[in-house]
């Protein structure tokens, strides 16, 4: 008693030896303040793309999800050098750990394809949003110069009888439709900056820009078959749910192994399903089918037999979930392909009216020594300016399509963009 007394009495102090016990514990970095600048910084697509790989937070979260799966199957062969008696399912655990790792290999391999679309199609949408903003306001600049000039025609009382005020009226309402097209891609170009910021990993309040100036048009030998095959058989998402569906057979053989047991967890109960949020299936306006999503109860109860046959048909139901993952990307592949047809036959029908239309302006400005005053004159310069944009349209969505190839194909097919 006198010794408690003694010991109560003195000032605590604790002496900690142990490596463990003298580690501080960790703190939480504090949030980065926002830092807006008015420099922009122009990349290349290259850059921009090896930016995106080392920075995007996406890579990096799937990147940590990794290194855990190692950390488990590390756990998992702790566990086996101590417990593998008590343990039975063990073997079946360690299994489904590898293919989880696998998984999760899956998941940031087609992490970085998403990644790279995000990339490209930010890029060339600031490149097009440019050239746009261009069209339109040399063409807001031409139509104002023609008005002043239709302006003192009409004035003057000297000019041509079909020169009037109507005339003037109709070329201010162009103008105006002309203006609202120039401010939507003065800042369509700010927004496809910003979102090109975004698709590289970088902090908010970054300003990038594209170094190219002009759209390419690239040129690409593809086939339909070819594209679907490379899709079902790289695609991420193919790949986790048959692997899904390999783990939900080992679970069957996980629950056989516990003989002894009347009621045992099952793989869910960690929750470490590597899979994707499953899109519901959409009708309208396109018919677009639904993925069907994993399923796996936390935990199987009955005897060893019954358990198994549980997890079985759960495994059954994996399979037909893996089997729909196939044919959903495959149609995906499809559609794709068939887009990009698309996309390729506007680029030629589009190139072939901008051309037209640009010598007939040519023709007509030579004709009138420079000056485009006539009615059905500023007609066609519309029409030839409203040609030119649709090219450049359509020069976009080639590569926007292009590039979604390639992210549907895993890489299967490869873009050979300039400056990649």
């Amino acid at each position: 008693m006198w010794l408690r007394q003694v010991l109560l009495s003195l000032p605590i102090v604790l002496v900690c030896s142990t490596s463990a016990f003298a580690q501080e514990p960790p703190t939480l970095p504090k949030p980065a303040p926002f830092a807006p600048t008015d420099v922009i910084t122009r990349y290349t697509l290259g850059e921009a793309l090896a930016i995106g790989h080392a920075r995007h937070p996406q890579l990096a979260a799937l990147k940590a999800s990794m290194n855990a799966a190692l950390m488990k199957q590390r756990g998992l062969d702790e566990v086996k050098r101590m417990a593998e008696i008590i343990t039975p399912d063990l073997k079946y655990r360690q299994q489904q750990s590898d293919l989880g790792l696998k998984a999760a290999i899956a998941e940031y391999e087609q992490a970085k394809h998403e990644v790279t679309f995000a990339v490209v199609r930010c890029y060339y949408t600031v490149v097009y949003a440019r050239e746009q903003s261009r069209v339109t306001r040399n063409f807001v600049d031409d139509l104002e110069d023609n008005l002043r000039r239709l302006k003192k025609i009409v004035e003057g009382k000297g000019g041509p009888k079909e020169i009037n005020q109507n005339t003037v009226d109709k070329l201010v309402v162009a103008i105006g439709e002309a203006r609202k097209r120039k401010i939507l891609a003065e800042t369509g170009t700010d927004r496809a900056r910003a979102a090109l910021r975004e698709a590289m990993g970088l902090e908010p309040g970054v300003r990038v820009d594209a170094a190219d100036e002009v759209l390419p048009e690239i040129r690409a030998e593809l086939d339909r078959d070819t594209v679907i095959a490379h899709a079902i058989t790289r695609r991420g998402e193919v790949m986790l749910a048959q692997t899904g569906a390999d783990v939900t057979r080992l679970e069957a053989c996980a629950q056989w192994s516990r003989k002894l047991a009347l009621t045992a967890y099952t793989y869910a109960i960690a929750a470490d399903i590597h899979a994707r949020p499953i899109p519901p299936s959409q009708r309208d306006p396109d018919y677009k089918p639904g993925a069907i999503g994993p399923e796996m109860p936390a935990r199987l109860i009955g005897r060893n037999d019954t358990r198994s046959k549980t997890a079985a048909m759960y495994a059954d139901r994996a399979l037909s979930a893996a089997e729909q993952a196939r044919s959903v990307i495959g149609l995906e592949a499809e559609n794709a392909y068939y887009r990009w047809v698309e996309a390729v036959l506007n680029v030629k029908s589009s190139r072939e009216s901008a051309a037209a239309g640009k010598k007939l302006i040519e023709r007509l400005r030579e004709a009138a020594g420079g000056t485009l005053t006539k009615e059905d004159v500023l007609i066609s310069e519309i029409a030839a300016t409203q040609a030119q944009a649709s090219f450049n349209e359509a020069l976009y969505e080639q590569i926007v399509q292009l590039a979604n190839l390639e992210r549907i194909t895993a890489g299967g097919v490869k873009v050979n963009f300039p400056g990649r």
